[in-house]
């Protein structure tokens, strides 16, 4: 065979071996992401309204993150108490956000041992707590409490485990919202930055609604967990120091404070 004949068959095999590499190349870079299933804007939606499967302050700087090393992530919702299922015991997602080790420790223990969960660096801090209707509302006149399904309400545990409170789980915050301006309830759990940014963009109040800072509230950090890709945790803590600007702008355009 002369070296044209060579060159020429060799041609041929050319395009399946580059759609090989590019495959290989691509499934090395590409990433799934375990995201909850709620509506919790600012930070992120992932409830599937507005014709979009996640959107948010989050989706926004995960993105931000993978395309400054080529990462492709694609984002998996599911509702809370699946989601670490799929998370820690079948390994369906390579990450989970928002994550922390203080969020459902004996559920994460059940499934494997805690200490294969790296954690990141915080992106946001959220000041969580009580919204009511009442000005100057104590934990007693708590009667009627209402939080996100699957959210634990640290501070309010006692509240929570109370027979004699009447505990409400809703689907996204602004059911959680109008249980509130219906007064089906006295008080709900929710993120400050969440209940303002819902308030301002989705309801006309007739009364005002206040955010009880007298009260216990939960600082909770929002951190981004793996068990398989360490190495990625540790570039993404990077990010997020190198990028302290761009996230401060990104948190300014959702109204985020923390």
């Amino acid at each position: 065979m002369n070296l044209l004949s060579k060159i020429a068959k060799q041609s041929i095999y050319l395009p399946f071996i580059f759609m090989f590499l590019m495959t290989n190349a691509k499934s090395a870079t590409h990433y799934v992401v375990g995201v909850e299933n709620i509506e919790y804007l600012p930070y992120f939606d992932g409830s599937g309204a507005d014709n979009s499967d996640y959107y948010g302050f989050s989706q926004k700087l995960l993105t931000l993150f993978a395309q400054q090393h080529d990462f492709k992530f694609e984002f998996y919702t599911l509702p809370i108490n699946r989601l670490y299922k799929e998370f820690i015991d079948h390994h369906h997602v390579d990450f989970k956000y928002p994550d922390n080790p203080q969020w459902k420790p004996s559920y994460k223990a059940s499934f494997g041992d805690l200490n294969e969960i790296i954690y990141s660096q915080p992106t946001v801090v959220t000041k969580t707590g009580i919204a009511s209707l009442n000005k100057n509302i104590t934990i007693d006149e708590c009667v009627s409490f209402a939080t996100v399904r699957g959210f634990t309400p640290q501070s309010f545990k006692p509240l929570m485990n109370n027979e004699n409170v009447e505990l409400i789980e809703t689907a996204n915050v602004r059911e959680l919202i109008e249980l509130l301006l219906k007064e089906r309830v006295e008080c709900v759990y929710i993120s400050n930055d969440v209940l303002n940014y819902n308030i301002v963009k989705y309801f006309k109040l007739t009364r005002p609604v206040y955010f009880q800072n007298e009260l216990p509230v939960d600082l909770q950090a929002f951190l981004l967990s793996s068990i398989d890709y360490p190495d990625v945790i540790k570039k993404f803590d990077t990010f997020l120091l190198s990028h302290k600007v761009q996230i401060q702008e990104l948190k300014k355009e959702y109204q985020i404070k923390n």
